[in-house]
């Protein structure tokens, strides 16, 4: 039954069911219950550096939330959000073991990340990467003790197909487009993560039966849109001012070597230090130092907003703007670093559900 049908279940229930015995193994070591074919299954692509990898904080379900600063447990549960986003934690299927029990785990979407070959379950190294799976969180960085933008991605496409969905995320941290992923029309050197991000989603279609219960070729798949998360690395004078070439570049020729002209994009703004930069410009000293830190970082966000006012793109590609969800330390709490929002919870949740929304709109046109 899909988790549609079951964001009605309380939050007694919920508790009652996270406090229950026998909570040991990972959702993913799980084979979910194959759904019947309703048509081809949609692919999506998920590519970026490190915050599309995602360094997002969970929390417990089973904890209080007030004592779980920067968490995305926090968010949902602040009476503001808590019927909003019941969906999260109120499906059949939830993920278990301690400290990662009770989070929806979806029947409708799955999710493919790393390179081939995947891992099997009980292999050293599972938990983190070259992985497939049911969709639901610990699909993210850190031994896959968190999350990324899937999570709101994949909640949202999950809700607007009645076909299955699948995610493809395939990122590298600390990766620049002017050099890691430069794409082919951009001339120079090929970047050496570029045919890493094209393979991806040739081995997932090739692996489409082991990823998706009950799939077959007569279902078929379509290759529907292609999501980017990535700046940081760009964000220099050597490379901030090539990043909308490269940028168009890459969405033309990913387009391209996976024969789907009609793919959507999204394109999410790096909107790290929020709307102002001021934690960012508070590091430097002076007023030019302060601006020349500001510089490269304004010109690829720029970019990132540039790209999809292109009239070629028009009505194909979207941005995504997250600066407004820039959650200060002093204020939110938060670990890790500022080029990685400071593994708030709340902030990895809005980035992906904006981006999840903007694809949403575009596959409307």
């Amino acid at each position: 039954m899909s988790c549609k049908l079951w964001r009605s279940v309380s939050r007694a229930v919920l508790a009652a069911i996270i406090l229950a015995g026998g909570i040991s193994a990972a959702f993913a070591d799980e084979k979910p219950k194959a759904r019947p074919a309703k048509g081809p299954v949609k692919i999506f692509l998920l590519s970026g550096q490190s915050n599309m990898t995602g360094r997002g904080t969970l929390g417990d379900l089973s904890k209080p939330p007030a004592e779980q600063k920067a968490t995305l447990v926090k968010f949902i549960m602040a009476p503001k959000n808590v019927e909003k986003y019941k969906f999260l934690y109120s499906g059949p299927k939830k993920t278990e073991g301690p400290g990662r029990a009770g989070w929806t785990v979806r029947d409708d979407v799955f999710i493919t990340i790393g390179e081939w070959p995947h891992l099997k379950p009980g292999e050293k190294g599972y938990s983190s990467y070259r992985k497939h799976g049911a969709f639901g969180p610990f699909y993210g960085s850190r031994g896959s003790r968190g999350f990324g933008p899937e999570l709101g991605i994949g909640h949202a496409l999950g809700d607007y197909y009645d076909e299955t969905v699948l995610l493809v995320k395939i990122s590298f941290g600390a990766n620049s487009l002017a050099g890691n992923f430069r794409p082919p029309s951009s001339g120079g050197k090929l970047g050496d993560k570029y045919p890493l991000v094209i393979q991806a989603v040739r081995d997932a279609i090739a692996h489409l039966p082991e990823i998706v219960p009950g799939y077959d070729k007569e279902q078929g798949y379509e290759i529907v849109g292609f999501l980017w998360n990535q700046g940081i690395s760009d964000m220099s004078d050597k490379h901030a001012g090539e990043y909308e070439e490269n940028l168009a570049n890459l969405i033309k020729d990913i387009r391209k070597d996976l024969k789907s002209p009609a793919m959507k994009a999204v394109v999410a703004v790096t909107g790290n230090w929020g709307w102002d930069l001021a934690e960012l410009r508070a590091s430097k000293k002076t007023k030019e130092e302060k601006d020349a830190a500001a510089a490269p970082v304004l010109k690829v966000v720029e970019a990132q907003l540039a790209v999809s006012r292109r009239a070629e793109f028009k009505g194909t590609v979207a941005t995504a703007e997250t600066r407004d969800f820039w959650r200060p330390r002093e204020q939110f709490g938060g670990r890790g670093i500022g080029v990685h929002w400071q593994a708030n919870g709340e902030s990895y949740w809005l980035i992906g559900e904006a981006m999840g929304k903007a694809m949403v709109e575009l596959l409307k046109r």
